[in-house]
């Protein structure tokens, strides 16, 4: 459809855009039209090939990006010429475009193929950023502050952005020497498909890093940030338990982060308070069947920028550990050749997990100082080695930490080895946080002053090329291994991998499809198996916006607490249909034979679980979501239900411009018999000023072999944060 943008709307934008950034250019006039006299003396890019869902062919529409800059501002202008009436293009928030058209810088100011970062919009002006790290993948949690405007016309649309170079990580050069390249998404072949200045390496560990274009950008001034976001949280809490309501006094929170550059390739941020308060819940797992501790992404302002230099195989650090800090501070240092990250933390209610074989302990810790530590040194050829350490001491006494060697190879370019070793030292105390007789190693889960070491070692070896990949990884933990600041819910395995994959291109009906074969065992540290695993699954891409998936799984044999269980299959389908913007559905369907785990008497059970989501737009700005997922585990000869349950979800979403938007979500979980509305409205108009009130809903994570996830908190709150700049 043909988009326009209503007077009220510029007027918001226009004002929106001055709120947030204050930016005067005398260069170009930030109106997302691509005017000749103001773009004639800049570098042009032409995006002349698909790379998705072909490789590397011809581009079927064409795209021309124009590159500008001055002492402070890098300008972007991109004209994407097709069928305006083909465009798909709705109001959302930041970074949940990415389905839709847009246009996209992507750059590498490091030319080594380990830092890059992706900077765009839609077609109606919603900004998109991504930071690519080498190994670590996207991470669209990275926000910067960018201006940027779109505009429609008969021949497409086109974009104009202006980013500052303040908001980058740069080399502490003199000359800003980068490579560059240009992304465009459309639909208008009727089918996803992806256009580049450049051709894709399915070898690549940096997607952003793929720009080949080298462009010299000058000697940018040295304007470093200062910023701080003080905020005030109010909030009312009330206990959920299976019956009874009770409300909690009404509390509220003043706190302020800051952030300041010490050169243009270091930063340290701090904060005092913070507020770690969720405008979104984490969206509940069915954990029916789990027995192992559950981890989820991390969303919290202070940990995300960096985060992704501490990911690693061995889950070393998971920055959610720190629940509740009084205060913390963390120093970043990403040079041309040297990384380093540095984080102090005072954790006032810590968490404590151990790890066994068939399940993980849990308790609460109470009060803890948490230090982190990770240097990356660049090798060349996007390879790089490194060390972290952490180190975790509980005020009611004991401690653990962790130091791990990791290094990433890049061989011949279709290669990749990743190698991690790691070794943990933990101290109990004598506080006991967790209620359990069971034992490990010929030690106990208890708390009573022991101290023991442990491993964990992880080999991976990579090959990708045009049409196919395979690859090997073995990972072995010791039963003695803990990760106080990090994420490790199972030990006591080895763990051996080996997988292949080739795929198919053509220009009919099934544009791609690829199939891949797996085969997983693991074995206990005494080599006894414990788990076989094989499977084969064929993914596929259609010309009518359908994709889809169909899995087959077989496990010949699997130990659980000793007990040697048969076969055991499963069959997975699922599949994405989005004909249009204004419509999209998914569904997976899975079938098969799995343990029933928290019973007094594990045995083999029947198996199903189906999930349905639909989204019905309306407008660009008003949508509904509906969504329905089931589960159950039944006897094979009674018929007699192990558990059996769905939840139900119905979201209304207003999204009055890409700032302002109202949200509602009716949810009934059939497990535990909750229900719950929740209710949102939340104005952002740039990353760091934000305004929310609304209510909310906290899931109580069960421990294994308890009752399924149910509701523990309600929660209604207001908050409002500030960005201020004062060098602005």
């Amino acid at each position: 459809m043909f988009h326009k943008t209503t007077f009220l709307n510029k007027v918001i934008i226009i004002f929106i855009c001055f709120f947030s950034l204050n930016i005067m250019s005398e260069v170009i006039t930030l109106d997302g039209v691509i005017s000749p006299d103001e773009w004639n003396q800049s570098t042009e890019f032409d995006l002349e090939y698909e790379v998705m869902p072909s490789r590397n062919t011809a581009a079927g529409l064409k795209t021309t990006a124009y590159v500008k800059f001055d002492k402070k501002y890098l300008y972007i202008g991109i004209k994407a010429y097709g069928d305006p009436n083909k465009i798909r293009a709705t109001l959302k928030n930041r970074d949940q475009t990415w389905n839709e058209d847009y246009v996209a810088l992507m750059a590498d100011p490091f030319r080594d193929g380990r830092y890059g970062v992706l900077v765009g919009v839609n077609a109606l002006g919603v900004q998109l950023d991504e930071k690519h790290i080498s190994s670590a993948g996207p991470d669209d949690s990275w926000d910067i502050l960018f201006q940027s405007a779109t505009s429609f016309q008969s021949d497409g649309y086109s974009a104009e952005l202006i980013i500052p170079f303040a908001e980058l990580q740069l080399p502490d050069t003199e000359v800003q020497k980068w490579k560059m390249g240009f992304i465009r998404k459309s639909y208008e072949a009727g089918i996803q498909t992806v256009f580049a200045s450049f051709k894709n390496l399915p070898a690549e560990t940096c997607y952003a890093c793929q720009g080949d274009e080298e462009i010299v950008l000058g000697s940018p001034e040295k304007i470093y940030r200062n910023y701080l976001y003080p905020y005030i949280f109010l909030n009312q809490n009330g206990n959920r338990p299976v019956k009874d309501f009770k409300l909690q006094n009404p509390d509220y929170e003043i706190g302020i982060t800051g952030l300041y550059d010490l050169s243009k390739s270091s930063s340290i941020e701090y904060t005092i308070n913070p507020d770690f308060s969720q405008v979104e819940s984490d969206v509940p797992m069915i954990m029916a069947n789990q027995t192992f501790a559950m981890s989820y992404p991390e969303k919290r302002t202070f940990f995300l920028e960096g985060s992704e230099l501490l990911k690693s195989d061995t889950q070393t650090v998971y920055t959610r550990s720190i629940t509740n800090p009084l205060g913390a501070v963390k120093y970043i240092n990403q040079g041309k050749n040297n990384t380093i990250y540095l984080l102090q933390a005072t954790d006032t209610d810590s968490p404590y997990l151990a790890a066994g074989q068939y399940r993980s302990y849990k308790g609460s810790a109470g009060k803890s100082k948490v230090t982190i530590g990770r240097v990356k040194r660049n090798l060349g050829n996007k390879s790089h080695v490194g060390l972290i350490a952490t180190n975790r001491d509980y005020q009611v006494g004991g401690s653990g930490s962790v130091i791990e060697f990791d290094s990433l190879i890049n061989i011949l370019d279709d290669y990749i080895l990743d190698l991690n070793y790691a070794r943990s030292e933990t101290q109990e105390g004598n506080v006991n946080f967790i209620e359990t007789d069971d034992t490990f190693a010929g030690r106990t889960y208890a708390m009573d002053g022991e101290s023991f070491s442990g491993a964990a070692k992880n080999f991976r070896l990579r090959w990708a090329v045009d049409k196919a990949n395979a690859g090997v990884r073995f990972s072995d933990v010791s039963p003695t291994y803990r990760a106080h600041v990090g994420f490790v819910g199972r030990n006591d395995y080895k763990y051996r991998n080996y997988w292949y994959g080739r795929t198919f291109r053509s220009q009919g009906t099934i544009r791609k499809i690829n199939f891949n074969l797996n085969n997983r065992n693991r074995l206990n540290s005494k080599n006894e198996k414990t788990q076989e695993f094989y499977e084969f699954r064929i993914n596929f891409e259609t010309n009518f916006n359908f994709t889809g998936a169909v899995e087959w799984q077989i496990k010949p044999s699997e130990k659980f607490y000793g007990i040697q269980y048969g076969e055991q299959q499963d069959f997975n389908i699922r599949g994405q249909y989005h004909p249009s913007e204004s419509f999209f559905t998914s569904f997976e369907i899975e079938k098969g034979e799995a343990i029933a785990k928290r019973i007094e008497k594990p045995e083999i059970g029947d198996a199903i679980e189906y999930n349905f989501y639909n989204v019905f737009r309306f407008s660009d700005n008003f949508k509904i979501s509906l969504g329905h997922r089931y589960s159950e585990l039944k006897n094979k000869v009674t018929g007699e239900e192990f558990y059996a349950g769905e939840i139900n979800r119905l979201e209304l979403d207003y999204q009055i411009d890409s700032a302002l938007s109202t949200r509602t979500v009716i949810e009934k979980n059939d497990f535990s018999d909750d229900y719950f509305l929740e209710a949102l409205i939340q104005w952002k108009p740039n990353p760091y000023t934000i305004f929310y009130a609304g209510g909310t809903q906290f899931y109580e994570e069960p421990n294994p072999f308890s009752d399924n996830i149910r509701l523990e908190t309600s929660q209604i709150y207001a908050k409002f944060q500030y960005f201020y700049n004062p060098n602005s």
